[in-house]
């Protein structure tokens, strides 16, 4: 998994001495200046970029490439518009690189040029245009073709990427940073897009063994005779009803001495039928992503050990598979708690809070600082954000605001929702000491938070509703088709700025 990957590196070369497939240059809205050295560059080649320019009325308009073949030193020029200078942003960049990329590789280009001069206005720091140019690069190129045997065009990837520029700065820092977060992406991606008849409970539980080794991180997986005797009665019966048995995966990295630890509990079904409350087609499609969470989780806790952060991280996973079977929950069943609360369950397909209840309190049980979990919990994410971006709830303000700015820098949209005091009774049960779902359906995202809510104590919370954005039907910029890595690079940014 996460094969083939692309070496992006900073040269100070010239143009005149780059010799590559192709370079490519950025252009704003009405400002086709060629200047300096993209000046003299067309000079030496017949002035041809100033004449396509000219010629086909190329206009920097925002997503506008034209692509001028040159056939000497340089192949091929591509001219990439980024719209208006003023409005241009890390987030228009982001795209523009990655989605000029694939065109590359699609017409079969090994290896390109980047010129950073060009995709940069006064605004931007060089380090930062280089990071988010290096992680955009990374992302848009992920490709998954394991499965693929007879498709050709699966066989096409970027070999080598060089981002041209005239600094003496080394950008050593950001390009360590953008392989990481990269390769953290990519692995999330390949687990979620890996079929559920591989990646089962036994499977992820021996990725995580094997990763943890890999990353010297401790590493603990409790199997289902020991989650029975921790009492973990919501994540037993959510995975007694498969043959691939429940399990629970706790990875510790230690990275600040004897500070508190942050807790990051990451849902892992690693495909959910729905239960006896079964998904109808085509919901039960690409069920497979409901790990989303669990490998987003467990990727994210890589990515601090690679890069030394000063926190000492736990990352929870509960693993399981909803499926139907003679032993398997229903509807009106009473299950308990790790923390001994009771729950009756009013839909089986409301399974993923379940198990989450038991990763929860048991994080909770560890003292942590502060808990977040992420989870691809409701299709009602949908309705709130739709694919654009990810409801957020929390319990803390210091927590949401850190959320936050770790959102603007990585680009990953989010968006808080309340958790007013008032959507607790829509979890009130007859029978027990909550239900696991209101049966009247509105709010879904906030009541799937006020179920979690009670579960975390009074622990600082923060939950991560990746419902909708952990999987793409596009493939457009920096997203690919399958699993998109939802919440890698925004909890990367909130680790990397902790204190």
């Amino acid at each position: 998994m996460a094969k083939n990957t692309v070496s992006v590196k900073v040269t100070k070369d010239g143009l005149n001495k780059i010799k590559d497939n192709a370079i490519v240059i950025g252009f704003f809205k009405d400002k086709i200046n060629l200047s300096g050295e993209l000046k003299k560059f067309d000079n030496e080649n017949e002035n041809i970029l100033s004449s396509y320019i000219k010629d086909m009325q190329f206009k920097g308009d925002k997503g506008e490439t034209k692509n001028i073949y040159v056939n000497k030193k340089v192949k091929t020029v591509v001219l990439v518009g980024l719209g208006e200078e003023d409005k241009f942003n890390f987030e228009i960049l982001s795209n523009a690189v990655a989605e000029t990329s694939k065109k590359l590789r699609d017409s079969s280009i090994e290896t390109f040029s980047i010129l950073l001069s060009s995709f940069r206005n006064s605004k931007m720091k060089e380090e930062d245009a280089v990071e988010k140019i290096s992680i955009s690069l990374f992302l848009g190129l992920y490709k998954f073709a394991d499965y693929k045997t007879k498709d050709k065009e699966n066989k096409k990837y970027v070999k080598e990427i060089k981002i041209l520029t005239d600094s003496n700065k080394s950008f050593e820092n950001q390009l360590k940073f953008a392989s990481a977060v990269g390769d953290a992406v990519a692995k999330t991606r390949d687990l979620v897009n890996t079929p559920p008849n591989i990646a089962n409970t036994a499977y992820v539980a021996g990725y995580v063994k094997e990763l943890a080794k890999n990353s010297n991180l401790k590493c603990t997986v409790f199997d289902e005779k020991q989650i029975d005797g921790m009492k973990m009665g919501c994540l037993s019966a959510v995975g007694r009803g498969s043959v691939n048995r429940p399990k629970l995966a706790v990875l510790e990295y230690a990275g600040a001495g004897r500070e508190k630890p942050i807790a990051l509990v990451g849902k892992g079904v690693t495909f959910d039928t729905g239960g006896y409350n079964l998904k109808p087609y085509p919901y039960i499609l690409n069920m497979k992503d409901d790990l989303g969470g669990a490998a987003a989780s467990i990727h994210i806790i890589e990515v601090c050990a690679k890069l030394k952060l000063p926190i000492n991280l736990i990352v929870v996973t509960p693993l399981c598979e909803n499926m139907i079977d003679a032993d398997a929950f229903r509807p009106d069943d009473v299950l308990t708690a790790f923390n001994g609360v009771t729950v009756e369950i009013k839909n089986t397909d409301a399974e993923g809070r379940l198990i989450l209840a038991d990763a929860l309190s048991y994080a909770a049980s560890l003292k942590p600082v502060a808990i977040v979990d992420i989870a691809s919990l409701t299709g009602a994410s949908m309705v709130v954000l739709g694919p654009i971006g990810t409801p957020i709830i929390s319990t803390d303000e210091k927590l949401t605001e850190k959320l936050k700015e770790a959102s603007k820098k990585s680009l990953e949209r989010i968006w808080e929702l309340p958790l007013w005091p008032e959507y607790d009774d829509s979890i009130k049960s007859d029978v027990a000491d909550i239900k696991n779902i209101s049966e009247e359906g509105d709010a879904g995202v906030i009541i799937g938070a006020a179920f979690l809510k009670n579960f975390v104590d009074e622990i600082p919370w923060l939950h991560i509703d990746i419902g909708t954005t952990v999987w793409s039907k596009v493939d457009k910029g920096i997203l690919t088709k399958g699993g998109t890595g939802a919440s890698v690079r925004l909890m990367v940014e909130f680790l990397r700025e902790w204190k």
